[in-house]
């Protein structure tokens, strides 16, 4: 199951990176501003935020993808990473069922129910089943 939460998270990352970088991309293109604030700040700040949002889903991919080749929970930090995505996630789920619909809060509650699940799941059901584990022969 950390397999699949690591590669959900890279592809997560590879998501929120380009929609940010569109995000400035296109305020840049149209000098938007909100509420008044400098089109060029707000650009800045997508473009730091694409940076932000993108190290932190990577590094919390690389923690699921350890803890899928290790066979073991995540440590300390790995768990405090891991525990602050799934809170995050559980936020823009409610945030995003008012505002965006249905699909997007669905995809986030799958994400934030891989986080859970690798956050307390025992040690050995981390990498999935096991090829050399055979069932007892005696009678």
């Amino acid at each position: 199951m950390a397999w699949i939460t690591g590669f959900v998270l890279l592809l997560e990352t590879f998501g929120i990176v380009l929609m940010c970088l569109t995000l400035g991309a296109v305020v840049d293109n149209q000098s938007m501003s909100l509420a008044g604030t400098d089109p060029d700040a707000v650009v800045t700040g997508s473009y730091v935020l694409a940076v932000v949002a993108g190290l932190f889903l990577c590094a919390c991919a690389a923690v699921a993808l350890r803890c899928a080749l290790r066979c073991h929970a995540p440590g300390r930090t790995g768990r405090v990473l891991l525990i602050v995505a799934a809170v995050v996630h559980g936020v823009l789920a409610a945030v995003s069922l008012a505002l965006v619909g249905l699909a997007a809060f669905l995809g986030l509650l799958v994400v934030l129910a891989l986080l859970v699940l690798i956050l307390v799941s025992p040690d050995a059901t981390l990498a999935g089943p096991r090829a050399d584990v055979s069932p007892s022969t005696t009678p």
